[in-house]
Order: C-alpha cells, then sequence, then structure tokens
C-alpha cells in the first residue's frame, strides 16, 4: 500500500508481521507512586533546588552513565538508578524531517503506526514558509511523544536500538558553504538568516505543545556548533579539520543561525562539531561557550557529536590523553553530554589527576537533568497532556496533509518554454535513475519509514505519473545513479519516439553520491554517465520534436550544464521531497500543484566553481577566490539563489516607507509596504524578498553584494492581491568590522523587493551617528561561575 494522498487520508498503515518493535511502554518516569517520597519529588521546590537534593544523593559512578549518550540498549540497565526510582534516558533521537524512530504496533487495533516524513531541509529552504517550519516542528515533537509513550526504539542497529528519548538532535543550522559538502540535503539554504529562522521556527514548534505550557514537550538540539562544513576533502577528515576563520566571517556567517534560534527560538539543546574552529576543537573550546552561555545567555545542555570528544585528542592532538579531553570538554566546553565512551571510560580519572573538578561535572550533570524536570518527568504525570499522547496522533491528516503541501511548496520551476504543464490524458515516457525513486525522496535521517522495513508503502515517480496523467506511460532506468555502465541506454532511448507527448527524464543524486562522511569529491555535475545519458535523450527526443522535462532529485547542488538547461524545455528541482514526493512533482508536471512557488535556497555555479576554491577553504569572500553564496560571488550562474517561476505571473509594488531608521537608538523605522498581486490565469505562489545592497563584511575581502533581512512567502488566486509588510530597522544596516563588531553608520542604503526574477530598489537615509550594535566576544578567562 502506498503512502499517497487521495481522497480520504489513511492514518495508519497494515501491520506486518516483521515490524521490529517493542509493543510494551518503558518506566520513563520518576517519582512514581511508592517513589514520591524523595524531597527531590516536592513540586512545591524549585528545579534548582530539586536538582540539588537528587545530586546530593547520588554518587559519581552513578552521574557519569548520564552524561554519555548513545549507550544503546544498556541505557535501560546502566544510567537509572532503581533505588530513588529514576528511570534510564537515552540521549540521541534524530529529527531532521521526521521521528527517526521505529514503527510502533498497537496491539489493541493491530495497526502500525510509522513515522511522517516531510521532505528534506533543503525543500524546506526552498519553500521559505516559516510557519511550514513551525508546522513541521509540532509534528515531530507530537510524534515523539507519542512513540516515546509506546515504547518506540531508535530503527539502526549501529545505536543498539535503545528506547527513544525525547530530546531530538535536530535541526541541523550549518549553512550550505560549498556545493561538495556531503550534507547540504540537511540544511536549509545557503544563507544564515534563513537557516536561523528555520531553527527557530523549527524550535518553537518542536519545544512549544500547543496542549501544555508548564512543561516542555521535548528538547531541540541545534547542531552542528560550530563552521562545520567538511566530511573528508582536502586531505581532510570531519574528525581532523580545523576552519581557519576570522572574525567577521565568524561574526556575519557562522553565527547568525545560532543567535537566532537561541536567543528568540529558545532552543535548550546544542550540538558541538567534529571539527575545530583555529586550532581549538569547538568541544572544548571557551570562546564558542562565552558566546553561547554568557552573550546569548543559554541556558540549556550541549552534547558532544559522536566521537567529538575521542577527537579532541586522537585526532586534532589538542591534549594528550582521554583524561585531559574530558575534562576540557566539560570545562571549557561545557560539553555536558559525551556522545562516546570518553567520559565513561576517563572523566572521573581526569578529575582525580586535577584536569578538571566535581564541579564542571556536577554543573553539566545539572544542565542535562534539569531538562528532564522542564520536559515533566519528575512530576506527576495524572495532570499532564503530554503523558496522554495516543498512537493515533501520528500520521494524521492534517500531519500528512501538510507533508504533501511542503513537498508541492518545495518545487522549484527553473525552466519553462512551453513544456509544462503537460496535457492529461495523453502517452509519456519516464526515463532516468530516479524513474522508480522511493529511498531517495524521503532522502536522509530516516527512521524506518514502512512497517516491513522496505519503502514499499512510498508511492514511485513512475506511479504517481501514471495516476496524475491519466494516460499512459512508457519508463525504463537507462542508467543507474552513479556508474559506467551504459548498456541500459539503448532500451530508455527507444521509447523516445514520436508517439510520446512528453518526456520525463529523472535524474539528480542520492546517498550514495553524497552523505554523511562522504562530500562529493568528483564535482557538481552529475555522477556516473548521467550526463551523457540526458545528452542522448535530449537529442533524441529534438529528433522527433518532442520537448523533455528535466526533473532534479537531489539534495546537494547539481550543475547541469548550459547544454542541457537550453535544450530541454522545462526544468523542476524537486531536491528530496519526502514521503509524497512522487505526487508533488506528478502534480507540478500536470499544473495540479495550486502552491508551486518555490524559490533555489542556493547558488547553482557552473561546474568549473570547484576548481576555483578548495572546499577546506572557510572563508567567503576572500580576495583570489570567486567568493561564495549570492552574498559575494559574482561570477556566471546556472541559477541564482531565490529564483524560481511560477505557471501564473505576478506584479509587485513597494512603497518608499516615510520614516527611516536612526543608528543612535537601534529604532525601527517605519515598514516597507509591498502590494503583490496575481496577474495570471491560475493560483499560484510568490515568494518576496527583502535585501540591502553593500555594506561591507571586513576591510580586506571581497565585496558585499546584498544581504537577505526577511522574506515572506504569499499564495494567491488568479486577479487575488496582498500587501506585505517588512519592518525596516537599522539592524538591517549594519556593517562587520574587523574585529567582528557590528555598526550602525548613518548615510544612504539602498533595500531591494525582489521575487527572484524582477526586483524593485529604494533608497534609504538612516539617520543617527556612527554606533556598536553588537560587540565580537573575546576568549574568557577561565574562571568558576
Amino acid at each position: 500500500m502506498h503512502r499517497t494522498l487521495v481522497g480520504v487520508v489513511s492514518v495508519a498503515l497494515a501491520a506486518s508481521q516483521t515490524v521490529p518493535v517493542t509493543t510494551k511502554a518503558y518506566d520513563t518516569r520518576a517519582c512514581r507512586p511508592g517513589m514520591d517520597h524523595f524531597k527531590f519529588c516536592d513540586t512545591t521546590l524549585s528545579k534548582e533546588q530539586r536538582l540539588d537534593d537528587l545530586l546530593s544523593q547520588i554518587t559519581p559512578d552513578e552521574i557519569i552513565p548520564f552524561l554519555t549518550a548513545r549507550i544503546g540498549q544498556d541505557s535501560m540497565r546502566y544510567n537509572n538508578i532503581t533505588r530513588l526510582g529514576v528511570p534510564h534516558y537515552d540521549w540521541g533521537l534524530n529529527c531532521i524531517h521526521g521521528v527517526q524512530s521505529s514503527c510502533v504496533n498497537d496491539t489493541k487495533t493491530g495497526k502500525t503506526y510509522c513515522p511522517t516524513y516531510f521532505p528534506d531541509p533543503v525543500n524546506l529552504g526552498a519553500s521559505f514558509n516559516r510557519s511550514m517550519w513551525r508546522t513541521m516542528g509540532e509534528m515531530i515533537g507530537v510524534e515523539a511523544r507519542a512513540f516515546w509513550l509506546a515504547g518506540a526504539v531508535e530503527p539502526s542497529p549501529n545505536t543498539g536500538r535503545p528506547h527513544i528519548g525525547l530530546d531530538c538532535w535536530s535541526p541541523n543550522i550549518n549553512i550550505n558553504h560549498d556545493p561538495r559538502w556531503g550534507r547540504n540535503q540537511e540544511v536549509a539554504s545557503e544563507d544564515p538568516f534563513v537557516n536561523g529562522l528555520f531553527g527557530s521556527m523549527y524550535t518553537k514548534g518542536q519545544q512549544e505543545s500547543k496542549v501544555e505550557s508548564r512543561f516542555l514537550q521535548g528538547i531541540t538540539t541545534l547542531k552542528h556548533w560550530d563552521a562545520y562544513t567538511l566530511e573528508d576533502s582536502d586531505g581532510y577528515s570531519r574528525h581532523n579539520f580545523s576552519a581557519v576563520l576570522d572574525n567577521p566571517t565568524i561574526s556575519d556567517t557562522f553565527f547568525p543561525a545560532w543567535k537566532e534560534s537561541i536567543v528568540n527560538g529558545k532552543a535548550m539543546g546544542v550540538m558541538c562539531s567534529y571539527n575545530a574552529i583555529n586550532n581549538v576543537p569547538t568541544c572544548a573550546s571557551p570562546f564558542l561557550t562565552n558566546a553561547l552561555r554568557n552573550v546569548w545567555n543559554f541556558t540549556g545542555y550541549v552534547t558532544s557529536d559522536s566521537g567529538a570528544v575521542r577527537d579532541i585528542y586522537a585526532n586534532h592532538k589538542y591534549v594528550e590523553t582521554p583524561e585531559e579531553a574530558a575534562c576540557a570538554a566539560i570545562r571549557d566546553g561545557q560539553c555536558d553530554i559525551d556522545s562516546g565512551s570518553v567520559y565513561n571510560a576517563s572523566l572521573l580519572d581526569g578529575v582525580k589527576q586535577g584536569h578538571c573538578d566535581m564541579y564542571d561535572v556536577h554543573r553539566g550533570w545539572k544542565h542535562a537533568m534539569g531538562l528532564l524536570f522542564d520536559m515533566g518527568l519528575f512530576d506527576p504525570a495524572d495532570d499532564q497532556p503530554l503523558w496522554k499522547v495516543p498512537l493515533s496522533a501520528i500520521g494524521t491528516e492534517s500531519s500528512l496533509r501538510a507533508a504533501l503541501q511542503s513537498a508541492q511548496e518545495s518545487m522549484v520551476l527553473l525552466k519553462n518554454q512551453n513544456g509544462l504543464p503537460a496535457q492529461t490524458g495523453k502517452k509519456y515516457a519516464l526515463v532516468g535513475p530516479h524513474y522508480q525513486a522511493q529511498a531517495a525522496n524521503i532522502g536522509s535521517y530516516r527512521g524506518q519509514v514502512c512497517p516491513d522495513n522496505t519503502f514499499d508503502c512510498i508511492e514511485t515517480l513512475e506511479s504517481a505519473l501514471s495516476r496524475v496523467s491519466k494516460g499512459s506511460l512508457v519508463s525504463a532506468q537507462g542508467c543507474s545513479m552513479n556508474s559506467n555502465d551504459t548498456s541500459g541506454f539503448a532500451a530508455a532511448l527507444a521509447l523516445v519516439d514520436s508517439s510520446v507527448d512528453t518526456v520525463f527524464l529523472a535524474i539528480g543524486l542520492d546517498d550514495s553520491v553524497s552523505n554523511e562522511g562522504h562530500d562529493r569529491l568528483t564535482g557538481i555535475s552529475l555522477p556516473g554517465v548521467q550526463a551523457e545519458f540526458t545528452k542522448q535523450v535530449l537529442a533524441k527526443a529534438a529528433s522527433v520534436s518532442k520537448p523533455v522535462v528535466i526533473v532534479l532529485i537531489n539534495g546537494g547542488m547539481v550543475s547541469l550544464g548550459n547544454e542541457a538547461i537550453s535544450s530541454s524545455s522545462a526544468i523542476v528541482e524537486a531536491f528530496y521531497p519526502g514521503m509524497f514526493g512522487s505526487e508533488a512533482i506528478a502534480t507540478t508536471l500536470f499544473g495540479e500543484n495550486p502552491y508551486l512557488g518555490g524559490k533555489m535556497p542556493y547558488t547553482v555555479y557552473p561546474a568549473d566553481y570547484v576548481n576555483e576554491i578548495k572546499m577546506s577553504d572557510m572563508s567567503m569572500n576572500k580576495k583570489g577566490t570567486p567568493g561564495r553564496s549570492y552574498k559575494y560571488y559574482t561570477g556566471p550562474t546556472e541559477f541564482d539563489f531565490g529564483f524560481g517561476l511560477a505557471y501564473t505571473t505576478f506584479e509587485f509594488q513597494a512603497a518608499k516607507p516615510a520614516a527611516a531608521p536612526t543608528c543612535d537608538d537601534h529604532r525601527s523605522g517605519d515598514s516597507v509596504s509591498v502590494l503583490v498581486k496575481n496577474t495570471g490565469l491560475v493560483t499560484g505562489d510568490n515568494v518576496l524578498f527583502l535585501y540591502v545592497l553593500g555594506g561591507y563584511t571586513g576591510s580586506g575581502g571581497l565585496p558585499l553584494q546584498k544581504k537577505l533581512h526577511n522574506f515572506e512567502r504569499v499564495h494567491l488566486a488568479a486577479g487575488e492581491q496582498r500587501t506585505v509588510q517588512f519592518e525596516l530597522s537599522s539592524d538591517h544596516f549594519l556593517n562587520i568590522e574587523d574585529n567582528g563588531d557590528h555598526t550602525c553608520t548613518p548615510g544612504t542604503r539602498t533595500i531591494r523587493i525582489s521575487d527572484g526574477v524582477n526586483h524593485q530598489d529604494i533608497d534609504i537615509v538612516v539617520g543617527g551617528s556612527k554606533t556598536t550594535a553588537f560587540t565580537f566576544p573575546d576568549v574568557p578567562p577561565r574562571k568558576r561561575e
């Protein structure tokens, strides 16, 4: 049975005897009846008093297991404290675009519930719909509670399959810094502002409950802190790489997403990364700790990435021994949780050797344990709605419709010269390695998708096109994703003849090409023989005068090349569109997607871009390089950041604000009012962007071209219009000084309103005198709090 949205939505899937799930709930709450007489169970006391009492009753040997993530099944007997009624807890659930857990069987009804999977974050970035980002976070928060209560386990045997926790190690708010990075599908965009809003909205959705205001629904753990955008390039691995960064680059590129997600999103978790920054491992960095804890007043917990504490001594050679590494992490990095074995084996020995003391250990324990109190795990459950989330809250009709809509919103129409929408009721040819895409649609970081551990419940592109087209479809693979085998060319090319109305060419990437741990070392063009296959399909179609529509299914950026772009009739960028990805693609191709209007979340460079800059060069605007992202790159592109077409047309007109902001008091000026109208014949979406042109990021680099400060997605019926308001403040006109400070300088600046196709510029006179809006944090002296 395919998970499709046709007619009535099926909330649950048929049960399967192969579902590897536990049907009983685990002991997940402290202070149960009979064990609620302890002082730490007294809800009239403050959280700090309760934590102090619990800490006073446990031994150092009982503390350390709780500071270790990913213990696996051992956590169920290893970090629980039976004599105090404190149950086990396993840190490390992933929720990048859905709960990464097993399915759960309801023994009462016989139904099996599997996680709902939204498109990958790169799709969500392309949607530029912040309300949908929060909706996904809400769905993840609710489903994680339901799965946790029902006893769901981690799906991967590599984790030891423990009972899942409630702390999502998500979202990934690193930036798409280089098109070769293997994890670009996990991040929303190349822009720090976008990624910050994505992190903030995800956090609000996942942590905040609609039915409970006293407790957190779950814990969002932002990753990877910070400047992590390399897996295995230029002779480095992510375990030994040190990102060389100046203050302006840190301040303008690598800090903003974290500040937004923590200060405004209120995220309570952070994961420090494998890499070092300027030769200091991030998990042991007092500089990063100062920014996090003192500048942004973060009060939650920090976990290491899996094995990152070991990297401190084993790969970065920052210290010599595991004892020193454990202490550097928990003392200087305030890394409270070790996803690894170093704390368990060496932290107490590090204390004995004088590298840190029990104050550091206790502080880390309180940061982490305090969150279990914040989630209500130490309070009576009878009046907590979050202890009563049923399995029926998983895969609800509203969640599934949101997953489909988010996929449809993320479709980016890159080119259309009379190729789309295709007419229904005709004959079509579908060729290419993604013609039966299922797993690739889901993308990375997926748990158990279907009850039988396959992807058979996910509709293929072939099936969706056949269904939506209401015509006949012939199909063939043509070539595989990443090999040199051309033996399938002939069979596929034979289908491209005069009898078909349209040829759909489904090409791109999958996890075999780029993923966690593996960058795209061979470049950013189509892998294997896909480029040659594309060339031959286009030539064969031209010989019989048939249009070719290229459908890209990929996480990282793909350079098609000028020949493929110019020879095709239309191009649709689908990224990794999730469980309803095939339906989203098919409805887009046949004009049945009412939400078409996605925009590119990153710049599509020409293929030779990667020959001009090393992946390990972490600068954004260093002279002698082509620059990175729309902010600094001025060379030729295949498609620009923010670009995307629609099947309808739009017009917009922005009015100059009556009052401009001033630097002196950082007050807001009047809003920029933009009237946008759908001037075409069909319903569609558009995204309006607010940029500020010019300014500078340090004095020695390539000039800043423009910088995004706001955006708004609009959904308009034919002839409908709407007014969008963009508030202006002096923060929109800040420059980055050489020391990393943000300053506001009065003068005339230009704002640009754009929809990626057209734009309007307005000059703004910023008043007042030069002021400093943000002082770059120093490395603080080591001291006790």
